[in-house]
């Protein structure tokens, strides 16, 4: 039997029909499936377990990257452009392996998908910004590195060969990351919990696990918990919620306020859809609580009242002193509202380090490393025109292919996983940058959950052999090797049961 793709054409792809031989108007509308290897050459089994390991590789990989347990600094002098070796040759081999994965075990239809509009408008908007960058090189290593790690998610996310195969994979590439950061803690106290920091001193002592800081700790383990959630809805409730916990807990103790009430909002939000049986109140609700959370972010420059209430709910109405970058940020951004500065142009770059010092201010911004917004940044980087492209693809479109997946009940539970960590980026946002982050941990996570949306939206997965399908519904299901079905339909004349006597 020849191993089949985890999506199959489906309703939005091409859809085989299957006649039903006792009628003349029954069809079925079950997907055909698309074989994807040769059997002479490699077994099913084989291909799966391939498919498992790679996937759960790439997972591990984003969660981990080559360097664990690496401090960063929120001031820098511009000393890591230079690049650093393990990396970039690391994630470059990974790249081809995951490249040559793709092209000898994915769905050739799959691949092709990514030829959409929005993905190719990126693709315009990053060789755009190429061309006109003043350090070309810098930016080509840049853009290739950030690719390469859209790749790898990507790579996550089509390479399984059913649920049950991804939820392997989930569980080995996300245990792997939460084992690890636990082991820190106790092995490497020193390097897995922050220390001393002129910088930030009232950080010492808090958790970051195997992460280089608390603030991409407590983002990346809320994803974690999101995929434990997403098993315990499966079936696998043990292992689940063993995962949601531990990730909780260690959230709970990064310390990040912020974080921790945004991940247990994004869940709610999403948790309205099989509530409410409709995907569109998910989606509405979740525009809210954008709305929301930019009026007590951003409101907080413009309104007393607003900053006033932040202080008494927070303790802290300038978010760390994240005001003062915000401020900055809406200061500079009219000088270049359409293009922006260009991608990756902007901060720790002679727009700001030429500037005067602000010793009134809580953060010297000529020295940051990002401005603590993903939607301020994505303006100055990309403008207004590369910003809406931007925000569409990794925001809008998704929204758009959350409501096609969860037409389809299979789909719900995982579609529900990926739009919750896209819900929880998307308010993150207002706080942290990460959009085109080259290997950031919570980039991954949010580009692949963009990719598992798009999938879902266009292809049917087949649910594996946990599903609660019943066994004669699964036995009737037509398994196709090629473009027809795998036995003729039966004439319109042919008897709809035995013969009588």
């Amino acid at each position: 039997m020849r191993p089949v793709s985890p999506y199959p054409a489906g309703p939005h792809g091409a859809v085989l029909a299957h006649r039903n031989p006792s009628s003349t108007t029954a069809q079925s509308s079950m997907a055909a499936r698309l074989s994807l290897a040769r059997p002479s050459v490699v077994s099913e089994r084989a291909i799966r377990l391939i498919t498992v390991v790679i996937s759960g590789v790439a997972l591990a990989l984003m969660l981990i990257s080559l360097r664990p347990f690496a401090v960063r600094l929120t001031y820098s002098s511009g000393a890591e452009n230079t690049g650093d070796a393990l990396n970039q040759y690391g994630f470059l081999a990974a790249g081809c392996i995951c490249s040559l994965a793709l092209m000898c075990l994915a769905n050739r239809r799959v691949l092709t998908s990514l030829l959409s509009p929005g993905f190719l408008l990126l693709g315009l908007v990053l060789a755009f910004n190429l061309m006109r960058s003043p350090y070309p090189d810098l930016m080509m290593r840049a853009v290739l590195f950030t690719l390469i790690g859209m790749l790898i998610a990507f790579t996550m996310v089509a390479l399984p060969r059913n649920q049950a195969d991804f939820r392997l994979a989930l569980g080995l590439g996300a245990g792997a990351a939460l084992a690890l950061s636990y082991i820190g803690l106790v092995a490497f106290p020193d390097l897995a919990k922050h220390g001393f920091d002129v910088y930030e001193p009232q950080h010492s002592g808090l958790w970051r696990g195997h992460f280089s800081h608390k603030n991409i700790a407590g983002p990346v383990m809320s994803v974690i918990a999101i995929f434990g959630l997403y098993l315990m809805r499966s079936g696998q409730r043990f292992s689940g919620f063993v995962m949601f916990a531990a990730a909780a807990v260690f959230v709970a103790n990064t310390g990040s306020k912020t974080t921790a009430g945004l991940f247990p909002v994004s869940v709610m939000i999403v948790m309205m859809a099989p509530l409410f049986a409709s995907a569109g109140m998910a989606i509405l609700t979740s525009i809210a609580a954008i709305g929301g959370v930019g009026v007590f972010t951003l409101g907080v420059l413009y309104r007393p009242d607003i900053s006033l209430l932040v202080a008494k709910l927070t303790g802290d109405q300038t978010y760390t002193g994240r005001t003062t970058l915000w401020e900055f940020s809406l200061s500079m951004i009219p000088n270049k509202p359409w293009l922006g500065y260009g991608l990756y142009n902007f901060w720790q770059t002679e727009n700001v380090l030429g500037l005067d010092a602000p010793f009134e201010a809580a953060w010297d911004y000529r020295y940051i490393v990002h401005g603590h917004n993903n939607y301020l940044d994505i303006l100055l980087n990309l403008g207004i025109v590369g910003g809406a492209i931007l925000c569409w693809v990794l925001f809008v479109a998704p929204m758009i292919n959350y409501a096609k997946a969860r037409q389809r009940p299979a789909k719900r539970a995982l579609a529900d996983m990926f739009f919750m960590i896209i819900v929880f980026a998307s308010l993150l946002s207002f706080i942290e940058t990460f959009f085109l982050a080259r290997n950031d941990a919570i980039w991954l996570m949010h580009i692949m959950a963009v990719f598992g949306l798009h999938l879902l939206a266009r292809f049917e997965i087949d649910p594996g052999p946990s599903s609660t399908i019943k066994r004669r519904q699964r036995a009737a299901m037509p398994v196709f090797s090629g473009p027809g079905p795998s036995r003729p339909a039966a004439p319109h004349n042919a008897p709809s049961g035995p013969p009588r006597g």
